[in-house]
């Protein structure tokens, strides 16, 4: 306030020394005129105008003189006071007032130093009384916030904008050392360069709080796993100056997830082998299952072929018997009739021949002739149709020694058809188309035991009418048989199922599903395949190949 003031003096100087001059003696003449203007009762003549005219002239002249000499003496003193002034905008508040200038005008330039330098004394000491309570109060925060750093327990670093550590508190030092005044990516990570990773380079650029996972060692040298979170320091407009990383020492729950992460992938392989364990021994059940119903199914065909091929051996003799006696009744027959021809071509007397006409009605000798050929063109057929079913039955049955032998496919086929015909007569039709092909080697019982699950079927796929075809061929070293038939067909989810042991698209009680299993292995056994290709609604095709006898003997 006081250099405000002494600026104002010091700019209006002139001013001021102007008015000390002149503004008495123009005070005086003004005063002088008033009075001669007053002096007659009539009003001012010509005499009183020159009167005036002198007064204003002495006047003028006098109170120039006067004012010079005051205004010289004022001015002086204001000179003085604006001497004065100046040192005290200046802040030169020791300057000194011309003694001869005045005693008031002395008095107010020392006043007006004295004001000065009391306002300087109290400026100082209110500055110094301001400056230590801040600094104390400073100090008081800074004590509150370093113990509250050194009570978090975590890592707390603190890093100006070149990434110079300018803070670190008491567990950082205890676990790394004072790294105060170093760069922290060469103190921490022994880098050249701040690390990619760096939570408080990211939140530099992010401004963001930013999170990482480090691995540093310690003065000792011991591997950390660190938790650090990063974030910016602004300034009052915002501006980042400086950032504060704090670090958790996470290591053993690293470790535990570590551990736990390695025992639940010890024990995924565990599980996957168990599993792998499991999924063998249930195949191995499943084998076993199946190996087990193939066995019974094939001791069940043993003792079934054994059965069949003594029933037609017991069958073939009493057919042998009519079959070989059926010439010698028909030769028989004929002598007979031949006998009644001849009586009728005889002549005899009356009575005979009426008689005979007699009996020859009542027989209906005509007739019995007749039905006589046919009863013995029938009985022949039907022997014949029976010697027939008893060679397919010792061909489809036959006991399997346990040595592989020649198989005529087309033989195994037709007696196999023979014994299915009763199912299939008057509603489905067969359709041979046999190829050219050679014998096998293998076992025909079994084959037939194929022929046999395979054409069945087949048979009851059809819902009423329908056709069955048979195709056999050769497709280079294999024979192929094809079996075709016009039924409902196979769901395509059931296909891959239909060779599985126990699987079965027939209705509960109607199959046991294991047919096309042990169909199946009997191919296999036979170094053979079979497929499937069904249609919903078309039809389902099995396709058999087998090695010729060729190639099966170079086996």
């Amino acid at each position: 306030m006081l250099k405000k003031i002494a600026a104002l003096i010091t700019d209006h100087a002139g001013l001021m020394g102007f008015l000390a001059v002149f503004l008495p003696a123009t005070l005086l003449a003004v005063f002088a005129s008033i009075a001669l203007l007053t002096m007659g009762g009539d009003g001012p003549g010509p005499r009183e105008y020159g009167l005036l005219g002198g007064v204003w002239v002495i006047v003028a002249a006098g109170g120039g003189l006067v004012a010079f000499l005051v205004g010289r003496q004022l001015n002086l003193a204001w000179g003085d006071i604006v001497e004065t002034a100046h040192a005290v905008s200046r802040g030169e508040y020791k300057s000194y007032i011309r003694a001869d200038a005045g005693g008031k005008m002395t008095e107010v330039g020392t006043a007006i130093v004295k004001l000065a330098e009391l306002l300087d004394e109290t400026n100082e000491a209110v500055s110094r009384s301001g400056a230590e309570r801040i600094e104390s109060e400073l100090s008081q925060e800074k004590a509150r916030f370093e113990a509250f750093l050194r009570g978090i327990g975590d890592c707390v670093t603190i890093v100006d904008a070149d990434y110079r550590i300018i803070y670190v508190n008491d567990t950082v030092k205890k676990i790394f050392g004072d790294a105060t005044g170093q760069f922290c990516y060469r103190f921490y990570e022994h880098k050249n360069e701040v690390c990619g990773g760096c939570p408080v380079k990211k939140s530099f650029e992010t401004n963001n709080v930013e999170t990482s996972l480090r691995r540093v060692y310690t003065k000792e040298d011991r591997l950390l796993y660190m938790e650090n979170t990063g974030s910016p320091i602004r300034d009052e407009q915002g501006n980042i100056i400086a950032g504060i990383e704090l670090a958790r020492d996470v290591t053993q729950r690293i470790r535990l997830e570590r551990s736990v992460e390695i025992r639940s992938r010890e024990l995924a392989v565990a599980n996957e082998e168990l599993r792998i364990a499991n999924e063998q021994l249930q195949a191995a059940y499943e084998e076993l299952k199946a190996a087990q119903s193939a066995l019974f199914q094939s001791e069940k065909m043993a003792s079934l072929g054994v059965l069949v091929a003594g029933v037609a051996h017991e069958i073939n003799n009493p057919i042998n018997f009519v079959s070989g006696s059926m010439p010698l009744l028909q030769e028989n027959v004929k002598a007979l009739l031949e006998l009644i021809d001849d009586l009728e071509k005889m002549e005899l007397p009356d009575e005979a021949r009426a008689k005979l006409d007699h009996l020859k009605k009542d027989l209906e000798i005509d007739y019995v002739k007749e039905d006589l050929e046919k009863i013995i063109r029938n009985v022949a057929t039907g022997a014949q149709r029976v010697k027939e079913i008893v060679a397919n039955l010792r061909t489809f049955s036959r006991v399997e020694s346990g040595e592989q032998a020649e198989v005529n496919i087309h033989e195994g086929i037709d007696s196999t058809l023979e014994i299915l015909k009763h199912e299939y007569k008057n509603k489905i039709e067969i359709h041979r188309d046999y190829g050219d092909i050679p014998h096998l080697l293998g076992s025909p019982g079994k084959l037939n035991q194929v022929f046999m699950n395979i054409l069945h079927n087949a048979i009851q796929a059809i819902d009423g009418t329908g056709d069955i075809y048979i195709r056999t061929m050769q497709d280079d070293d294999k024979v192929v048989i094809e079996i075709q038939d016009t039924g409902k067909g196979i769901p395509e989810d059931k296909i891959p199922k239909i060779f599985d042991p126990f699987f079965t698209t027939k209705p509960v009680g109607e199959g046991t599903g294991l047919g096309l299993s042990i169909s199946y292995s009997i191919i296999q056994d036979h170094r053979g395949r079979l497929t499937v290709d069904s249609r919903v609604g078309q039809g389902t095709t099995f396709r058999i190949e087998l090695p010729t006898l060729k190639e099966s003997s170079a086996a």
